[in-house]
C-alpha cells in the first residue's frame, strides 16, 4: 500500500467518534467536496478503522464497491485512481484538522479576524470585536494563553490607533509591552522545564542555562515576581534541579494554594512534573513515594487534570492502575478504568481495557484470569506489548504447579522477541534479557529441574545493574528461600 493510503488510515484512527462524524459532515458538504465517491470511501475507511488495528486495507474491494465492478486484481491505472481518491481524502482530513483547530483556538481566530477587519478599514466591526474579546479575557487565569491572547489584542489595537491616526493622542504601549514580556517569559520557562525534564531521562540531553540566566533580571521585577504562576514555575525548577523531598512538598503546597488561578494546561504540566519526580524516587527505591504518587493522581482526578481534548495519556492511566493495585486499592483502580475508558481512542479501547483488567487480576493473584485477559490482545505499541508479555510470563511462573516445557517455550519466545526487536536500545535489551534469564533459572529451581543453586542466582542478580524486574525477582528468591 502506498504511503498516502497508510497516512489517511492512521489519521482516521486517531479521530474521536465526534470528530469522525464531523469529518463525514464536512466531506458531504459541496463547499468542501463535490465527489460523492469520496464520501463512500470515507465510510468504508471508518468501518475498517473501527474493526481493525492495522493499516492494511483491501484496495481491490474498495475499488469494486466504489465503481460497482468485480475485478480480482487492479491494474496500474485502477490502483492509481483509488490512491488518488485516498490522497484527496487525506487532504480534506488535514483541512478538517486545521478548521477544527481554528475553531478551538480563540487566539488564532481573533488574530485573523481583527487583522482582516483592519485591512478592510472596517473599524466599527473591529471595535466591536476588540471590546468583546477584552471582556472575554476577564476572569481568565493569567497564563501563557491569556498573555498570548492579550498581546494579539493589544498589538492589533496599537495598529488600530496607527490606522485611524489617533496614536499621537492615545496608545496602549504599556499593555503591549506587559503582555509581550509575560508571553515571552512563560514560553521560555516552559522550554527550560522541558530541557530539565529531558535531562532526567537521557544523558544525551544537556541543559543550556544561557537563556534562563538571561531571564533572571526579568524575574526580579516586582509585578512579575509576585505572579502566582511565576512562583510555581520557580518551585518546579527548584524540584528538578535539587531533587529533594523539601522541594517536592513545597511544590505540592504551592499547587494547592494557587490551583484556582493557574491555567489548566499549566496545572497539568506542573502536576506531571511532581508525578515524574515520584516515579523517579520509586525507581531509586523510595517506596513511600508510591503513596505520594497515588495521592497526586487522586488530586488530578478531582481537578479533571488527567485528560486533555477527549484523550487520557495512557502512561498516566497505566500508573494509576498499577500503583492502585500495588497499594491494594483495587476498587479505585476499577473505578478509574471505568471512568476514563471513554477517553481512550476507540480503535484500541477494548484492548487497553482488557490489558488493565488483566493487570488488576494479576495483582489480585487471579493468575489464570490475568492470562485469559492478556494472552490474545493485539500489539498496540512496544511498551504496551512488553508490559503485557512480562505480566503473562510472571503469571505463568506463579500459576504452574509442575514444571511445564510449554512455559519454558513461552519464556524463550519472549527472550527472542526482545533480542530481535530493532527499536529497543542495547541497555533495554540487556535489562529485559537479564530478567528473563533469571526467571528461567528460578522457574527451574522452583520445580527442581536443575542443579543450579539458588544462592548463585541471587548473587548474580544483585550484581546486575540492568534488570527490568529486579525487585520482583528478589521477592521470588525470598519466597523460594522460605520454602
Amino acid at each position: 500500500m502506498k504511503r498516502q493510503a497508510y497516512l489517511i488510515i492512521e489519521l482516521l484512527q486517531s479521530f474521536s467518534k465526534k470528530e469522525l462524524k464531523r469529518f463525514q459532515q464536512m466531506v458531504a458538504a459541496p463547499f468542501f467536496n463535490s465527489d460523492e465517491k469520496l464520501l463512500k470511501l470515507l465510510e468504508m475507511l471508518i468501518s475498517h478503522c473501527i474493526k481493525y488495528f492495522e493499516q492494511n486495507f483491501d484496495l481491490t474491494i474498495a475499488y469494486n464497491q466504489l465503481f460497482h465492478t468485480k475485478f480480482k486484481k487492479l491494474d496500474a491505472k485502477q490502483t492509481n485512481l483509488i490512491h488518488s481518491k485516498m490522497s484527496l481524502l487525506l487532504g480534506l482530513a488535514q483541512q478538517f484538522l486545521m478548521l477544527q483547530t481554528l475553531q478551538d483556538k480563540a487566539t488564532t481566530k481573533t488574530a485573523l479576524l481583527q487583522e482582516a477587519l483592519l485591512a478592510k478599514k472596517q473599524y466599527r466591526l473591529y471595535e466591536q470585536s476588540f471590546k468583546k474579546e477584552k471582556k472575554a479575557l476577564q476572569g481568565v487565569a493569567k497564563g501563557i494563553e491569556y498573555y498570548e491572547h492579550q498581546y494579539i489584542l493589544e498589538n492589533n489595537h496599537l495598529n488600530y490607533y496607527q490606522a485611524t491616526g489617533s496614536i499621537s493622542n492615545q496608545n496602549n504601549l504599556y499593555e503591549v509591552k506587559e503582555s509581550l514580556s509575560f508571553n515571552y517569559l512563560f514560553n521560555q520557562l516552559d522550554a527550560y522545564l522541558l530541557e530539565l525534564s529531558l535531562a532526567e531521562f537521557s544523558t544525551a540531553h544537556k541543559v543550556d542555562y544561557i537563556f534562563f540566566n538571561a531571564l533572571k533580571p526579568l524575574l526580579e521585577i516586582h509585578q512579575i515576581k509576585a505572579h502566582p504562576l511565576i512562583k510555581v514555575y520557580q518551585c518546579v525548577i527548584d524540584l528538578l534541579r535539587r531533587k529533594t523531598d523539601k522541594e517536592f512538598f513545597i511544590l505540592i503546597k504551592n499547587l494547592h494554594m494557587y490551583a484556582t488561578v493557574i491555567p489548566k494546561n499549566s496545572l497539568i504540566n506542573f502536576y506531571n512534573s511532581a508525578v515524574n519526580f515520584c516515579a523517579l524516587q520509586l525507581r531509586n527505591g523510595k517506596k513511600n513515594y508510591g503513596r505520594h504518587l497515588l495521592d497526586l493522581y487522586k488530586t488530578m482526578d478531582e481537578k479533571d487534570l488527567l485528560f486533555d481534548k477527549y484523550q487520557i495519556h495512557l502512561g498516566n492511566l497505566r500508573n494509576i492502575i498499577i500503583q492502585s493495585c500495588k497499594l491494594k486499592e483495587f476498587d479505585w483502580a476499577i473505578e478509574m478504568l471505568n471512568k476514563y475508558e471513554v477517553f481512550i481512542p476507540l480503535n484500541i479501547r477494548q484492548a487497553i481495557k482488557n490489558y488493565y483488567l488483566g493487570s488488576i487480576a494479576y495483582f489480585k493473584k487471579d493468575y489464570q484470569l490475568a492470562i485469559d485477559y492478556l494472552f490474545s490482545l493485539p500489539n498496540i505499541n512496544l511498551s504496551h506489548d512488553i508490559n503485557r508479555r512480562t505480566t503473562i510470563i510472571k503469571a505463568y511462573y506463579q500459576l504452574d504447579v509442575d514444571y511445564l516445557e510449554t512455559t519454558q517455550t513461552l519464556f524463550r519466545s519472549f527472550e527472542k522477541y526482545i533480542r530481535d526487536h530493532k527499536s529497543l536500545t542495547s541497555k533495554s535489551k540487556t535489562s529485559y534479557k537479564n530478567f528473563i534469564r533469571t526467571l528461567i533459572n528460578l522457574y527451574r529451581i522452583k520445580h527442581n529441574a536443575t542443579k543450579m543453586q539458588l544462592e548463585s542466582v541471587k548473587i548474580k542478580l544483585k550484581a546486575q545493574k540492568l534488570n527490568s524486574n529486579k525487585s520482583w525477582l528478589l521477592e521470588k528468591i525470598e519466597e523460594l528461600e522460605k520454602g
